[in-house]
């Protein structure tokens, strides 16, 4: 195990904490995972509880899904291909939004979208359009065109909150090689195209320091978690409100390659780094490992905190090096898992998006290779299969859980 990083308690008053002490950590404690913390596999029967079984249902075989949102007792998921939106209405489909494409009244490209409950309208953002439907009909409303290139756009009560850059700085990065445009974090109200002159903003960070350490990933927040991370040396989780944001949570690995990631400590570590020396050190993160890139998934549950991250870890590099870890925070500690199991199944279970406080995964419907025949069939997993077989055309399976 490396060192505690002496640098870091240079700068901060902080205290660092391992995970094995005292897990009633301030909002400005750290608490450092260890790797004897990082396990192989979790037993979602025993980390976790208030499990909800729900039949998606459809007159036809429904499409991957590959990310879901919920508002009360709508939700919309993209298909695993990016290019439909499936609308359902209490697990219940009730219509597909299927209008990608170039022409009048279609999106060109479909990795983010809302839901406006007030007014029954799904926003579909592409770079500084809102494509606007009818949540109902799936009729096309209207283009809206907005001062700000969206990554991410979500519905909070009657503010929108967005990611990306205003966009000023998207020009300049689109026109200026090796230009480090600012991106943002952002509220304003709902209807607010003039993005540029009537926000708020709740984070800022540069270009550079997202390829260092990833980005804020504001996907799966919804109104009744609004919460996201604060990617850096030290990850932090926030809660926001109208105003700004407060830090409930600070965490990281203490196996994590230090004199890299203490390069990049301060956000003006940026201005003199050309992009050939920050692609290098990248990689080398990478390389060396373990690493953290990427956090969402994010749930703020009273004195439970949990969360997916994309973790590296020493000796692999790319996308083949990647795994997830699932981190739980709670009274007792913190522990991380690399999958989630259910005794009979035979899948790893992988939440894809969160309804409330809770984590909800899509179980795939395969018959009977869904059943871990050496393992011993769960009550849980008994109730899932029950479900699946009672299925038309193979559909899935939801499963809503909150972590303990």
């Amino acid at each position: 195990m490396k060192k505690v990083f002496n640098s870091l308690l240079a700068l901060s008053a902080v205290a660092v904490m391992g995970c094995s002490g005292s897990a009633s950590l301030s909002p400005g404690e750290i608490d450092v995972l260890t790797d004897s913390k990082i396990y192989d596999e979790g037993d979602l029967t025993e980390i976790a509880c208030d499990f909800v079984v729900k039949p998606l249902k459809s007159d036809e075989p429904l499409d991957g899904i590959g990310g879901i949102k919920f508002w009360g007792d709508k939700a919309f998921a993209r298909s695993n291909d990016n290019q439909k939106l499936l609308c359902f209405d209490n697990y219940n489909l009730y219509a597909v939004l299927n209008k990608l494409g170039r022409g009048p009244g279609e999106y060109t490209y479909l990795s983010d979208f809302s839901y406006d409950a007030k007014d029954n309208l799904i926003y579909i953002g592409n770079d500084s359009l809102i494509c606007v439907y009818d949540a109902e009909t799936m009729k096309f409303i209207r283009k809206q065109f907005v001062t700000f290139d969206i990554q991410n756009l979500l519905n909070v009560g009657d503010k929108m909150l967005y990611y990306g850059f205003y966009i000023d700085e998207s020009r300049k990065l689109d026109a200026l090689e090796g230009y480090n445009a600012t991106e943002s974090v952002i509220l304003t109200d709902r209807g607010e195209w003039d993005i540029e002159n009537h926000s708020t903003i709740l984070n800022q960070h540069s270009y550079y320091h997202r390829t260092i350490f990833g980005f804020p990933q504001v996907f799966y927040v919804n109104p009744k978690n609004m919460s996201f991370c604060l990617p850096g040396y030290v990850n932090r989780i926030v809660t926001f409100d109208n105003d700004s944001t407060t830090d409930v949570y600070r965490f990281m690995l203490a196996s994590n390659d230090s004199e890299i990631l203490e390069k990049y400590m301060k956000e003006e570590s940026f201005d003199d780094i050309s992009t050939q020396d920050l692609n290098s050190d990248y990689i080398k993160l990478l390389i060396n490992g373990p690493y953290l890139e990427n956090i969402y998934n994010i749930i703020v549950d009273k004195n439970t905190i949990s969360f997916r991250v994309n973790f590296y870890p020493k000796g692999l590099v790319g996308e083949e090096g990647v795994t997830l870890l699932y981190w739980v925070h709670n009274e007792s500690g913190t522990k991380a898992y690399k999958s989630l199991r259910i005794p009979g199944l035979a899948m790893d279970i992988e939440p894809t998006g969160c309804h409330d406080n809770r984590n909800v995964a899509i179980i795939e419907n395969l018959g009977e290779d869904a059943i871990d025949e050496n393992a011993k069939m769960s009550p849980l997993a008994q109730q899932i299969i029950d479900e699946l077989k009672k299925q038309n055309d193979d559909n899935p399976v939801l499963l809503e859980f909150r972590f303990k």
